[in-house]
């Protein structure tokens, strides 16, 4: 029997609220590149115009939970991840993957407030700290 369930979420606010009653470990004051944290190259992407089909493909190609979502710039517009796949079924409206990526964005059914960025020259302390306050 499930008698919790423990979220990345829950694990992050934790440390927030009580890192400063723990001793804090060396590696919250480093930064993601000096942690190896992230992905710099060879990042893959869609853009607002690729059909549903291919993103999935790229999801299982690339072995990834998220695809950015980019225009003709190559600047960061938006995301499309798998909880967005999983939006299309659930309202059973993934009977057309040919539509767009950004046409799929429409059947989200939470608000999405854009894309939360994080820079390789940014401590991990301050990273998590980001992603507590944005609630992701």
């Amino acid at each position: 029997n499930t008698l919790y369930i423990l979220t990345h979420k829950r694990i992050l606010k934790f440390l927030k609220l009580f890192i400063a009653e723990v001793p804090k470990p060396q590696f919250m004051a480093k930064t993601l590149e000096e942690l190896r944290i992230g992905t710099y190259r060879d990042i893959a992407v869609v853009r607002a115009s690729t059909p549903i089909y291919v993103a999935l493909g790229i999801f299982v190609q690339h072995r990834v939970s998220a695809l950015p979502v980019v225009d003709d710039s190559g600047r960061v517009v938006d995301i499309y991840s798998k909880f967005d796949v999983i939006n299309l079924a659930a309202e059973k409206t993934y009977n057309n993957l040919d539509v767009t990526v950004t046409r799929a964005l429409q059947h989200r059914s939470h608000y999405f407030e854009g894309v939360l960025k994080c820079y390789k020259h940014e401590t991990l302390e301050t990273i998590i700290n980001r992603l507590v306050e944005a609630e992701v």
